[in-house]
């Protein structure tokens, strides 16, 4: 099914989930995306886990080397023969990254900002499995792709875990409110709600037991601490760099020893000049920051040194579109706007913008008629750099 233009809350308006829902109580609903079909299966997905570089985890509630034991990725293909009969998990995260064609489960959502947006992990379980009782502190919406699974809630917990395994679990926990998932159906938790999703046997009428695969689409919440951390390196690059104190009216100190309140203000006034607020810098600093993709350098590949007639056909003979692996982002300015890359930031016309953040398929037609010259060298830059690439 096209999952891209369609409305994924049942019966609750969007204004209504934004106002009552989000960040504040779950949210049910049943058959969210009708007739939908797993876009991976339970053998490509641990495929998959068999690969170098993928965020990969194999959870072992039991018959592991102690409760609850976790396990990172790459696995060797062997694994998945051994593993037992029931209550295992494997989860895979940036799914949206490693298979493009997965964007169908996470498009639905753009009511809410893309910068918000964290990544699409996909899981598999058999009979009884889970990642046990828990608690997250951000945004997520849970589609069930194939097979069963039991969701129970609780709002009101104690947040004491499990010692000496390798996940945070809670050490009680008491459904106060569950859920059986099928196919289609969508359960939105927000931050501090504790669930327990476990796999349910199920089987088709033939008898073979049917997939438990959940797709979990995660919305971010920034640690302020190391957001404001991020902020003042920003303004000590942009601000600070190469400057040095002087002294602006030396005297002979009272004590040797003393930092007199003179010396004080002179540091007060230099924090003003650099620290700000101004909005303009953090408008450009937030881009950059939501922007940023260092995790998955490796991933982008450059396209080498084209020049601007090349890539036009190069775009004549296939698509170009924005690298899974980067993310795009603006914000507006009075005459025009900030165009966000990777980390990077771009003064582009609104309409340029606009264009190249509206879907991972550039509108390249759309493009040249719009662009001017320096936008069509960042257009350029950013297909050599690897952010753009051909579609197949």
């Amino acid at each position: 099914m096209s999952t891209e233009n369609f409305h994924c809350l049942g019966p609750i308006s969007i204004e209504e989930f934004l106002a009552d829902y989000w960040q504040k109580k779950p949210l049910f609903v049943k058959n969210a995306f009708p007739d939908l079909q797993s876009p991976i299966t339970a053998d490509e997905l641990a495929g998959l886990a068999c690969e170098d570089d993928i965020n990969a985890r194999l959870v072992l509630e039991k018959d592991g080397d102690y409760p609850w034991q976790a396990k990172n990725g790459p696995f060797d293909e062997s694994l998945f023969s051994e593993l037992p009969e029931t209550h295992w998990s494997l989860l895979i995260s940036d799914m949206e990254k490693y298979l493009p064609e997965t964007m169908s489960l996470v498009k639905p959502f753009r009511f809410l900002p893309d910068w918000r947006r964290d990544d699409l992990m996909i899981s598999y379980a058999p009979e009884g499995g889970s990642v046990g009782p828990h608690v997250d502190d951000y945004d997520v919406f849970l589609i069930q792709l194939s097979g069963h699974r039991l969701w129970k809630i609780s709002e009101h917990f104690c947040f004491d875990a499990i010692e000496g395994v390798d996940l945070r679990i809670l050490k009680t926990f008491e459904a106060e409110q569950q859920w059986l998932c099928e196919p289609g159906d969508l359960l939105y938790l927000p931050p501090n709600v504790a669930h327990h999703g476990i796999a349910q046997r199920l089987q088709d009428a033939e008898g073979q037991e049917i997939d438990c695969m959940t797709a979990s689409v995660g919305y971010r919440a920034p640690s302020l601490k190391t957001m404001t951390s991020d902020y003042v390196n920003f303004l000590n690059e942009n601000n600070h760099a190469g400057k040095r104190f002087t002294d602006s009216a030396p005297v002979r100190p009272a004590h040797h020893a003393e930092i007199s309140d003179d010396t004080i203000e002179q540091f007060i006034d230099d924090l003003k000049r650099g620290l700000t607020v101004e909005p303009a810098q953090v408008k450009r600093w937030l881009g950059q920051y939501c922007s940023d993709n260092k995790a998955f350098d490796e991933f982008i590949s450059n396209n080498g040194d084209c020049d601007f007639d090349t890539l036009c056909k190069i775009a004549e003979q296939s698509s170009l579109q924005q690298s899974p692996f980067s993310q795009f982002l603006f914000s507006k300015l009075d005459q025009g706007a900030l165009l966000f890359v990777n980390g990077r930031s771009y003064d582009v016309s609104l309409p340029f913008a606009t264009t190249v953040c509206d879907d991972e398929i550039l509108d390249f037609k759309k493009l040249q008629q719009i662009m001017h010259s320096d936008e069509k060298n960042i257009l350029l830059s950013l297909f050599n750099d690897g952010a753009i690439i051909t579609g197949d």
